[in-house]
């Protein structure tokens, strides 16, 4: 059974006095005395005399003034909660039912609890500074709810700096939107972060800071807020925590801090812990056994907080960017990756000839395996890689050196495809090498999504071996064998048709690692606008000869689809053409054909059809045909 105590002083505003008669008629036989606040905060000793327990109803201003008077005094307190104190009611576990709730404020079980001042201001709930994107959004909301506010709060959002003190001298430098000081906020995401770590006894301050450092970290926070729910097991990684007996918080320019949604004080703000300092009535959900004295240990997690002068000053330098900065030791290992494969080295001499030598003998052969073989040797694509950073960061030492390693490979390269040309100079331009020739929008689009994917992977240790596969993809070195095939035989058609696939490689590749490479963080700014522009007008250029093999493409599809299954009557004998292929050279068009006949061609049936099919042309034709005789 619940014991009640023996007697009660009602401290009462205009507003709550209609619970007097309740409260002096109650059925525990508790002798309580109405007073109304005015008079009591003129004369608290003298109404306290002969009781040490006081009920109050009314304002949470003026219930500040009770608690602040309870320490004062050392008297107990119960709550009747007005109406429309539905968040009192939730953090202390207070019964909605007047009656109810008179029973509990006059029972001599008080919960004894901690209490935290902020530039000696009580705090009950929360104090917040600065903005706390989803942190405050009730658990109850759904999700839907949660995306709306999410995306109200993400407008304009910047993390400034501030400098976080702890009780034994620990200083946090940082850069935040926002922090929270919590004590009793039931039903938030930032309770929930907290709810394993908290109590009412310990002595503590938590305080959560919000740092997202950039709209792909906040909209993932958004995500996992909205489907977690062991949060005791999960920390969000744009949070980061202080749990300390006391906190200073120092901002570079002075913020607003909202304590209980009420009170406004301003940074620089001194928050400390009075431990067990009041006794107040509350429900079962709140009690706490007494514990043996202990020593509660200071937590700091800010591991997915920025830190750092260079973080910090790149992270306030302007509203979160879409993607997040790379951290220090990623910038550390990449740069210094980068920085070798931006050096001419012995191994990159040798891997060049090889590859080069593999490529142009595979591509005689029209052998595909050797070709790939020869891609994955190839070297190319670690100094293309460098010079992306080089160009974004402004490094002009590194751009010069793989600018100049890239231009050493090519002129190996060429010259060594050139001098096996040499060697077999009576060998037929085979498939493979046709394929390097008449480039179009297609290889563009290949040469940028293999720009974006060798610089992602780059950035990643543990994805680095795929690199192998980028360069598989993009071919860097058979086009250049067949450019040096050309100049071997020369023809500069040739050389100019492969040269100009290199081409759109090189500079699509550089484009888009540049740009990969600024997403994933590894600049605030694109550093060398200038040199960025200049590739971005070559790629420009390119892409004019490009768009117009594109639409050659385009025609010779189309030509192609028409073709099949067409039939021609040549001196009465009927001719269907099951398969037409066109390649362009030159000023001439190669047309590649497979001919279904019933009865023998001789060679005035073929010079027919030949003027046949030349009259649908208006450029030479060369028509090599396969006849196919069938029953």
């Amino acid at each position: 059974m619940n014991e009640h105590v023996s007697s009660a002083l009602f401290v009462y505003v205009p507003e709550t006095e209609h619970y007097c008669r309740q409260l002096l008629e109650n059925p525990f036989q508790v002798a309580v005395t109405h007073v109304p606040l005015a008079a009591f905060l003129e004369e608290p000793k003298g109404f306290l005399a002969g009781t040490g327990h006081v009920v109050f109803s009314g304002p949470l201003e003026d219930f500040k003034r009770i608690i602040r008077l309870a320490t004062q005094y050392e008297f107990s307190v119960g709550l009747v909660p007005m109406a429309e104190q539905k968040r009192l009611v939730r953090c202390y576990d207070l019964p909605g039912q007047p009656e109810a709730a008179i029973d509990l404020a006059l029972r001599s079980d008080g919960q004894m609890m901690d209490l935290i001042l902020c530039n000696d201001e009580i705090l009950l709930f929360k104090a917040t500074i600065g903005r706390l994107p989803l942190l405050d959004v009730s658990k109850d909301s759904g999700p839907i709810v949660m995306v709306g506010e999410a995306f109200k709060k993400i407008i304009g959002l910047r993390l400034l700096k501030f400098t976080f003190k702890t009780g034994e001298g620990t200083k946090v430098k940082t850069a935040a939107c926002g922090c929270m000081i919590i004590q009793r906020h039931k039903r938030s995401l930032a309770s929930r972060l907290i709810a394993h770590d908290s109590s009412l006894t310990d002595g503590m301050i938590s305080l959560i800071v919000s740092a997202p450092l950039s709209i792909t970290e906040y909209v993932k926070f958004l995500f996992q807020a909205c489907r977690r729910r062991d949060t005791e097991r999960y920390f969000p990684s744009t949070i980061g925590y202080i749990k300390t007996a006391q906190i200073d918080i120092e901002t570079e320019q002075e913020l607003t801090v909202t304590i209980d949604e009420q009170q406004v004080v301003h940074t620089p703000l001194h928050c400390t812990t009075l431990p067990l300092a009041i006794r107040i009535n509350v429900g079962e959900a709140l009690r706490e056994k007494e514990k043996p004295a202990q020593v509660i240990k200071e937590e700091i997690r800010k591991d997915n907080l920025p830190t750092g002068k260079e973080m910090i000053s790149k992270a306030t330098r302007k509203n979160i960017p879409f993607f997040a900065y790379a951290s220090e030791e990623r910038f550390r290992d990449l740069f210094t990756s980068l920085r070798t494969d931006a050096e001419i080295t012995p191994a990159y001499l040798v891997l060049i000839l090889l590859s080069t030598m593999l490529a142009t003998v595979g591509l005689y052969l029209s052998s595909s395996s050797v070709v790939i073989g020869a891609m994955l040797l190839a070297p190319l694509m670690a100094p293309i890689i460098a010079l992306a950073m080089a160009l974004l960061r402004t490094d002009t030492k590194m751009a010069k050196r793989s600018t100049g390693t890239i231009v050493v490979g090519i002129i190996l390269a060429l010259s060594a495809s050139a001098l096996i040309s040499k060697i077999f100079p009576y060998e037929p331009i085979t498939p493979e090498m046709l394929a390097r020739l008449n480039p179009s929008l297609l290889d563009l689009a290949v040469a940028l999504f293999a720009g974006i994917a060798g610089a992602y992977t780059k950035s990643f240790k543990e994805i680095l071996q795929s690199l192998a596969g980028v360069a598989i993809a993009v071919a860097l070195v058979p086009p250049l064998a067949v450019a040096g095939i050309g100049l071997g035989r020369g023809d500069l058609f040739f050389f100019a048709q492969a040269f100009l696939l290199f081409s759109t490689n090189l500079i699509g590749i550089t484009l888009a690692a540049t740009f990969t490479f600024r997403a994933l963080g590894y600049s605030a700014v694109v550093g060398s606008k200038r040199s960025l522009t200049f590739v971005a007008l070559i790629m420009l250029l390119i892409s004019i000869p490009l768009y117009i093999s594109y639409q050659q493409i385009v025609d010779k599809t189309i030509f192609e689809r028409n073709w099949r299954q067409e039939r021609f009557l040549v001196n009465d004998k009927y001719l269907i053409i099951q398969k037409a292929d066109v390649v362009h050279y030159r000023d001439k068009e190669v047309l590649t054909m497979d001919i279904l006949a019933r009865e023998p061609l001789n060679r005035n049936d073929l010079a027919q059809l030949k003027r046949k099919i030349q009259s649908n042309f208006s450029k030479e034709l060369v028509i090599r045909a396969q006849v196919l005789y069938i029953p």
